[in-house]
């Protein structure tokens, strides 16, 4: 409830627009080398953001999404028809994707798992629905969401505004009108089950599964840990 009413409505005027969340979100597409994949599956695709910026990055692509929320989905589409395409988007759980083993050539899931009581059966079933050498690339918190982290991406907003040449007036007045616009997201520090990850948890959640050349990076700005691997 809370996501389809307050989160995913917000969510485009606020967390999408800061400079450090797009440098991400196109570090993730570009790990995924989507030139040469014929499907991607995105878990937990929010407002449909990454759907849309893997489209433009390769128009090719057969395009599924899954996430809980339907405001999720009907934002989705919309992006979607603005494009000229459509996409198979579903109401599912991670941990419980319905689709066929091997279904997907890649598979995105950024800023998901922490919010998935069982994070390892949530990574089983992303494997599962690889195609052999199929790649993935998944985010999960370094560090525990909190004030400093808000901080921190809002002094990057700052520097990179002004480095483009913005009024400084017109940069505060923008940073404002997100900070009381963010303030929704309180909840979700409060949240039970709120938790980070170490880099040697990260590695234990794919101990025992067909996975290769696992790579796990630090986005320090943004708190995140980016998974990459291959299935095998």
């Amino acid at each position: 409830m809370y996501f389809d009413l307050v989160y995913n409505p917000l969510y485009d005027a606020t967390t999408a627009r800061f400079s450090r969340y797009k440098a991400l979100q196109q570090r993730c597409l570009q790990a995924l080398d989507l030139e040469v994949a014929r499907s991607l599956l995105c878990v937990g695709l929010g407002t449909g953001n990454e759907l849309v910026a893997a489209l433009q990055a390769a128009p090719h692509l057969c395009l599924s999404g899954i996430d809980l929320s339907l405001s999720a989905l009907a934002s989705s589409q919309r992006k979607l028809r603005m494009t000229g395409r459509t996409a198979d988007l579903q109401i599912m759980d991670v941990t419980r994707i319905r689709h066929p083993d091997g279904s997907f050539d890649r598979v995105l899931c950024m800023h998901v798992l922490d919010f998935v009581d069982d994070t390892g059966q949530a990574v089983r079933e992303i494997v599962r629905v690889l195609a052999l050498g199929g790649r993935f690339v998944l985010t999960f918190p370094s560090r525990l969401e909190g004030t400093a982290l808000g901080l921190g991406l809002a002094r990057d907003e700052v520097r990179t505004a002004l480095r483009a040449g913005r009024h400084p007036i017109v940069v505060v007045s923008d940073l404002l009108v997100k900070f009381i616009m963010g303030l929704v997201y309180v909840p979700l520090l409060a949240r039970t089950g709120h938790h980070a990850f170490s880099e040697q948890q990260v590695h234990g959640l794919f101990e025992g599964l067909q996975v290769r050349g696992l790579a796990i990076e630090e986005e320090v700005a943004y708190q995140d840990f980016i998974v990459t691997g291959e299935k095998v």
